[in-house]
């Protein structure tokens, strides 16, 4: 298995709101089986010190094979709706030299 590193952008004039929950309850299933290292949004910019306006979303991916990595990316309710550009996504094996749990 390989570690992958994914930066998928949404797809101009897309909103997630309405499919974000769904979204959101999915992650653990794949953190539980092993394909999932981490992830979160990625914003535009911040307003006020706070993030503001998805940009899209970053990912650290396990799997065997890029094609792998991108099933996982078609199967997630964002791609479905039409609102991640997976075809566009960036994907690149990736080497973790070091990982903090988030506090």
């Amino acid at each position: 298995m390989v570690e992958w590193v994914v930066i998928v952008y949404d797809k101009p004039g897309s909103d997630r709101s309405a499919c974000r929950a769904q979204h959101l309850a999915a992650i653990p299933a794949l953190v539980e089986a092993g394909k999932i290292v981490h992830a979160g949004a990625i914003y535009k910019g911040l307003v006020e010190g706070k993030p503001a306006d998805f940009a899209g979303s970053h990912l650290t991916i396990v799997a065997d094979t890029k094609d792998e990595v991108v099933e996982i990316l078609k199967n997630d309710i964002f791609a479905k709706n039409n609102i991640w550009d997976v075809e566009n996504a960036l994907i690149f094996p990736y080497g973790c030299a070091v990982r903090k749990e988030k506090q």
